[in-house]
């Protein structure tokens, strides 16, 4: 991994070179406005030499220690101009106070690997975050990340914001998709996408010839029916009435999706559609809405025009993220917290900071899966929802929840094995219809660890019968007593 700074640094609005700041001492006297391309690599996806090399970009102040982080996503089309697209937006950002980052999605702007529309790309975005964490610790606030993007950005937002779930604290998708091509009437390749289906053909596969496997490929891709997985981020969905491109049916279904699995009133309140419209007189607000008087002055000014054409512009942003992004500065949004038990809907794949599920290849099935984490126990519940059931999950536990270090593992009631968790865990067979239960083993059993007599005396006091043999291999005498014994 490599870090390259561009040779000719920002200085407050003065452009002096490296060498000349060295000789006058004033690169720590002054704020330096760092402008990189930054090198990183994939963790789910090799080619023939090893990772995946991906490219970002790095807008920053190397002045300001502790800046929340900004994730830019550049549009949809094309394969060079994304970053010089949207560094205003990530310049204002930067001018805000934020570290930003532009994340140049597979075959965009230097980046290895293969697009694919939602897929597997998506993790790039994780992936640029947790390399810039790791890599400037004192620049960047971890607790604070927030996500933002337009048009094909924008569905990588709303995508992020679904399939990390308790990643970040807010979002904002201006005129994104939602659904690429699931659904046979509003899905972006039937509605909106126009000459782009081509590119969709490559990426994802030709929805109108029925294939069972295309169909899955688009289902796996389709955060409106996994945006029930965020009522922790604030995340606030930007469009216009008469917008074509990416119709406000993105939005709308994002939102009333997650409101229809509500467990409780009020419970995806966190998700705001601003329904703005161009071209309007000015007069109030209404719906769709027009103005927001948030100085309380009774004049509109531009900022406040609730006008979302397709368009990436530094006016469209500032207006948008006036809805929200004081107080994500000012620490006012926390950082999401999953809850303890719910249901996800996995679209290819889900990660959380306890744990992550992952379908198939990542981008060719949907499930949804049901989990329960205390003390005691964790279960997850499976259920495929792809036309082909016999897609194979795979379960990474990250944090372990349980009492214990040591756990028994059950696939539908059945001793699977003896695990310590306190390095993770790793099961990689789950099945439509199954149950994977993690279970804390009690001290008696653990003990059984601490060499042959303590496994013995163990197994003796649970009743289990043992020869001389079976007395010096504490490994087997600890599988069969969890096979006997519960937490």
């Amino acid at each position: 991994m490599t870090n390259r700074r561009y040779a000719s640094l920002r200085i407050r609005g003065t452009a002096l070179c490296g060498p000349l700041l060295a000789l006058l001492g004033l690169t720590h006297a002054l704020a330096a406005e760092v402008n990189l391309v930054y090198d990183y690599q994939s963790t789910v996806t090799n080619d023939s030499a090893g990772p995946l090399d991906l490219k970002a970009g790095l807008i920053y102040d190397d002045a300001v220690a502790g800046a929340p982080i900004a994730v830019v996503m550049h549009p949809y089309s094309g394969n060079t101009g994304h970053f010089s697209g949207v560094y205003p937006n990530a310049d204002r950002l930067r001018d805000l106070g934020f570290f930003s980052i532009l994340v140049a999605m597979r075959q965009r702007e230097g980046s290895d690997g293969r697009r694919d529309s939602g897929g597997l790309e998506i993790y790039d975005i994780f992936d640029a975050v947790e390399s810039v964490k790791a890599n400037f610790p004192g620049l960047v606030d971890s607790s604070r990340i927030y996500v933002t993007g337009y048009s094909g950005g924008g569905g990588n937002t709303m995508s992020a914001l679904t399939k990390f779930p308790d990643y970040f604290n807010a979002g904002a998708a201006f005129v994104g998709m939602s659904d690429y091509g699931y659904d046979p009437i509003d899905g972006w390749y039937f509605n909106g996408a126009g000459g782009r289906t081509s590119q969709l053909n490559i990426d994802v596969g030709d929805r109108t010839t029925g294939d069972p496997d295309v169909i899955d490929r688009y289902h796996a891709r389709a955060s409106n029916l996994a945006s029930k997985n965020n009522p922790y981020s604030e995340i606030y969905l930007f469009s216009n009435e008469s917008e074509t491109i990416s119709p406000i049916v993105n939005d709308i279904s994002y939102r009333e999706n997650a409101i229809a699995s509500a467990a409780f009133p009020g419970e995806f309140d966190n998700i705001t559609f601003v329904n703005g419209q161009s071209g309007a007189q000015y007069e109030g607000p209404v719906d769709p809405l027009d103005w927001v008087d948030w100085n309380h002055d009774g004049v509109v000014q531009s900022n406040e025009r609730q006008d979302y054409p397709h368009s990436s512009s530094v006016s469209i942003q500032e207006r948008g993220e006036l809805w929200f992004l004081e107080d994500l500065l000012a620490g006012g949004i926390p950082q999401p917290v999953l809850n303890d038990a719910d249901e996800l809907f996995v679209a290819g794949w889900v990660r959380t900071r306890p744990f992550q599920m992952w379908l198939g290849d990542g981008q060719n099935a949907a499930a949804d899966l049901t989990y329960s984490l205390t003390s005691d126990e964790m279960i997850f519940d499976l259920s495929i929802a792809s036309l082909d059931k016999s897609v194979i999950g795979e379960l990474t536990i990250y944090e372990n929840r349980l009492r214990t270090t040591l756990a028994r593992v059950e696939l539908n009631g059945q001793f699977v094995a003896a695990v310590d968790l306190s390095s993770g865990y790793i099961y990689n067979g789950l099945g439509h219809g199954d149950q994977l239960r993690l279970v804390a083993v009690s001290e008696p059993a653990a003990a059984c660890l601490l060499g042959a007599g303590a496994a013995a005396f163990c197994c003796c006091r649970h009743g289990i019968k043992l020869s001389k043999t079976q007395c010096g291999r504490p490994r087997r005498l600890l599988r069969r007593l969890l096979t006997r014994i519960g937490p």
